[in-house]
């Protein structure tokens, strides 16, 4: 990220927050991706001046590797919002060859007193603060304004910072747990620490009244030294929960300390020693005095909750909190290795119910499209299993509900159980964002895709940077439809990270189905240079080139995707659509039959799905859609 000290600029009609990171036009927010911010402050802040594209893009990605097309996209993003289209440049000068020079006249903002004053205590949306142009004040005030300035000053220092402010008036309805500190000298217990971490996120995340960043957000934070007030504005909390963890033999001391993060003060501290097997419990007593602290109201159910957990076996809880760690890693290898950890977890303590949904959310991502690691028939039925013997061991287990939804929702097709399943992970834990991600799957496959957008849109408010749900936010774009859109958000979670081969995909996925074959062509092929499956941007290629005309390059791609099908799993609706692409209507039925019997959880988009839409009106497409509703 460029980062600058507290300035504000215009130039021409707008105004750019160096800290807030906010474009305004006149008093209207102009919404860009972070990455296009950084583009424009970087050319602002040396304006006249021709910086190099190589020199740009460091200052934009100091810690990846980008190729010069995305520095190009946010480029032409700027031009676009700022109307610099035309040849008469007004704001950005290309310097053919070189790189890009900022045109037009810059000006710094002087801040105002009052404003400064009045940011100590923000009362809503601080990041919307619209700061007033110097033009709006007179040159030389009168003596009535003079003594009115003075008066709100005295004023506003006395409310502010003088007269006391009762905690619970305090606008609050966000915090976010920064990764726990290990005080042990050994490396090891990092894997421990990370969980005490994740088992207070959940705790908290179950009270209804907060809004808790989720984990993957939160450990972006670990080791990052900014200073609280700057991690509320990236996050939109008010308040910021630190603390450290210190494991010594079958003991555990956490300490922890409740922030106001805006102003840097602290609320709360308190220090808390139990035996391991009282971890749970632990957990539980901090959430609560975090909700007094904050007085947030708890209902009774959350008081239920809070107040029920149980003791567990520490080797179990370890192992459990090893296979959270690698299933959070999202690659084959977490994967395997996520499995033999939550299995060690239950053979020493076979009643340990997360053990259980946490095997099932490994065997989900298996079994699913685009992973494209194992075959459904295979690993579904054990995904299945432990999701129905997590939720029979403990009913109040989010967790376990939302993964017994998944199988219901892309195994079962049993659509009202699937929603009855996330609407119960949600009741019980409203802050965990995979029952919301998974609950937007549920949307999209009953064609309702707005309310999918609307419900992934909230798994990415608990976790705005995570690049799975980022993504999926595209993914449901594309599905209502609105390509741009789409494009605009796979772009944004590439720049997140530009290594994610995934994104690069699906936004090869959104640029074919607008019909853009060479935007989406040079997409797959860079997701197949990145690390990762190479099936899916392989599928994607072949019908890119299908669509576009290019018959032989389409035909040696499916050529290779079944010989590929001999040794490893291959999706047949993706050698179905891509013999689609090429006009063979009999293939293309047949690998849909197949992709049917092997129960790939892709069917259930049928009726949203653009990849579908040249097959939609074909019997045995329409046939197959009913089945798939008698099974409902």
């Amino acid at each position: 990220m460029y980062q600058q000290e507290k300035k504000l600029y215009e130039f021409g009609p707008f105004r750019i927050d160096t800290v807030e990171r906010l474009l305004f036009r006149s008093d209207e927010i102009v919404p860009l991706t972070p990455k296009a911010i950084d583009t424009l402050l970087a050319l602002i802040s040396n304006p006249g001046r021709v910086l190099e594209k190589e020199d740009l893009i460091k200052m934009v990605w100091p810690d990846s590797f980008v190729e010069e097309g995305g520095l190009a996209r946010n480029i032409s993003a700027l031009r676009r919002v700022l109307g610099d289209l035309s040849s008469d440049v007004q704001f950005i000068e290309t310097i053919p060859k070189r790189g890009y020079r900022f045109v037009a006249p810059v000006t710094e903002v002087p801040s105002r007193a009052e404003l400064e004053i009045a940011n100590v205590y923000p009362v809503e949306q601080p990041a919307l603060v619209r700061l007033p142009s110097p033009r709006r004040f007179p040159r030389k005030p009168s003596k009535t304004t003079s003594v009115l300035f003075v008066l709100l000053v005295g004023v506003l220092v006395y409310f502010l910072l003088v007269r006391p402010v009762p905690l619970g008036t305090l606008p609050l309805n966000s915090l976010v747990v920064l990764p726990l500190s290990n005080l042990s000298n050994d490396p090891d217990q990092e894997f421990f620490t990370e969980a005490m971490t994740d088992e207070l996120i959940n705790s908290l995340a179950k009270i209804e009244a907060l809004r808790v960043i989720s984990r993957t957000s939160a450990m972006t934070y670990k080791k990052a030294n900014k200073p609280l007030p700057q991690i509320a504005r990236e996050l939109q909390v008010d308040r910021v929960v630190e603390g450290s963890v210190l494991k010594v033999g079958q003991q555990v001391r956490i300490t922890v300390q409740l922030f106001d993060a805006k102003s840097d003060k602290q609320l709360w501290a308190r220090s808390y020693e139990r035996d391991l097997r009282d971890i749970l419990t632990l957990q539980s007593d901090l959430a609560s005095s975090i909700a007094r602290e904050i007085q947030v109201k708890l209902t009774p159910g959350e008081k239920q909750r809070l107040a029920s957990s149980r003791t567990v076996d520490p080797e179990a809880y370890l192992a459990y909190s090893y296979g959270r760690y690698y299933w959070n890693k999202r690659t084959a290898d977490g994967f395997q290795k996520g499995i033999e950890h939550f299995q060690r977890a239950i053979a020493k303590d076979p009643s340990y119910a997360p053990a259980y949904a946490g095997l099932a959310d490994v065997y989900a991502l298996l079994g699913s499209t685009a992973a494209d690691i194992a075959p459904p028939l295979d690993v579904m039925p054990k995904q299945k299993a432990a999701a129905t013997q997590a939720v029979r061991l403990d009913e109040t287990l989010a967790e376990g509900h939302a993964s017994l939804g998944y199988s219901r929702l892309s195994y079962d097709w049993d659509f009202p159980a699937a929603e009855r399943e996330f609407k119960r992970a949600i009741e019980l834990n409203p802050g965990y964002p995979t029952a919301r991600q998974w609950y937007a799957h549920y949307f999209l496959a009953m064609n309702q895709p707005d309310q999918a957008l609307s419900e992934i849109k909230r798994a990415r408010a608990l976790d705005p940077f995570s690049l799975s749900i980022n993504l999926e936010v595209g993914w449901c774009l594309y599905h209502a439809r609105r390509y741009d859109e789409a494009i605009e958000q796979y772009r944004a979670t590439i720049d997140m990270n530009p290594s994610f081969s995934l994104a690069h995909s699906a936004l090869g996925m959104a640029y074919e189905a607008k019909g853009s074959y060479p935007e989406a062509i040079a997409e797959f092929k860079q997701a197949l240079a990145l690390p990762g499956n190479p099936i899916f941007p392989t599928f994607g290629l072949g019908r890119a080139y299908g669509l576009s005309g290019k018959r032989r390059e389409a035909m040696e791609v499916l050529e290779q995707l079944e010989k590929t099908s001999q040794k490893q799993y291959v999706p047949s609706v993706y050698l179905a659509a891509l013999y689609d692409s090429v006009g063979d209507k009999d293939h293309s039925g047949k690998f849909m039959r197949k992709a049917y019997d092997q129960r790939a959880d892709y069917l259930i988009y049928m009726k949203t799905e653009p990849v579908f839409d040249s097959m939609r009106a074909d019997r045995g497409f329409q046939a197959l859609l009913q089945r798939i509703k008698r099974r409902d």
